[in-house]
């Protein structure tokens, strides 16, 4: 269990105070932070119903409520300004997420044979959520970006300072604390939704983007795009133009609503 790795003892000496510092610790998205809660609560309920336990640790422990889910995709403006300030690997990471989609985790796992190069063509392969397997062309634009990371040996691209294949929870946790580090309050997921945002926005194509997105339904990537007021207001005025004026006759008059096409 990765809450080993936040504690100083074993999970079964742990207290209620050890773990309001893991979740306070927590520098991921709030549906991030509520799911990681629940398995939690749920692993030491079960402690004590199973008797390794008296006291539930975890009865305290705060339960995010998430509210409706909408997009959230990071503002341009702000993605170009931590793009000019991020130091690498953090730049590449923000760009795998905003320009790819990459989830935290397709990032992290990112081994050198996992990227061919197929007639000068840059394809990227990987397990993604769900464990389901994914294949995605790298765009012209990160293509020499990504191969900078290449290297001529197998293995992870990235390392933590110690020399170990870095997780995705702490690869999470660097980018919301670089974002910090520049004023903002996103994390890497924001990247992600602009990517949904901006796929859709290009090619007004719902199943191409879920397919891009790698998503087993469309309504999982219709969260991910965010629409505008002047949107909105597009779309009704090319549904109105069908409409003729009133004439003078007034209601029910020949000259009222035109013939929809």
């Amino acid at each position: 269990m990765r809450l080993m790795t936040h504690l100083d003892g074993p999970l079964l000496d742990v207290t209620p105070d050890a773990l309001d510092r893991w979740q306070s610790s927590l520098r991921v998205s709030m549906s991030s932070i509520a799911t990681y809660t629940n398995h939690v609560v749920a692993f030491y309920r079960w402690m004590v119903e199973a008797g390794h336990l008296d006291i539930d640790p975890a009865s305290r422990l705060p339960r995010p409520r998430i509210e409706s889910r909408s997009a959230r995709p990071i503002p341009q403006a702000d993605l170009k300004l931590a793009l000019e300030c991020a130091p690498e690997p953090m730049f590449t990471w923000l760009v795998l997420s905003a320009y790819m989609g990459l989830r935290a985790m397709e990032v992290a796992q990112i081994r050198n044979e996992d990227v061919a190069d197929i007639d000068g063509r840059l394809v990227l392969s990987g397990i993604g959520k769900g464990g389901k397997a994914y294949r995605l062309p790298v765009p012209k634009g990160v293509d020499p970006i990504l191969r900078k990371h290449l290297g001529v040996r197998s293995g992870p691209l990235w390392r933590t300072a110690r020399g170990t294949p870095i997780r995705a929870d702490y690869l999470s946790h660097l980018v919301a604390q670089y974002f910090e580090s520049i004023g903002m309050t996103y994390t890497l997921h924001w990247c992600r939704h602009f990517f949904g945002t901006t796929a859709y926005r290009q090619t007004r194509d719902l199943l191409l983007t879920q397919e891009l997105m790698r998503h087993s339904s469309p309504s999982s990537t219709r969260l991910y795009i965010a629409s505008s007021t002047a949107q909105h207001a597009a779309a009704l005025d090319r549904l109105s133009r069908s409409l003729a004026p009133r004439g003078p006759r007034g209601p029910g008059g020949p000259d009222g609503l035109g013939q929809v096409s």
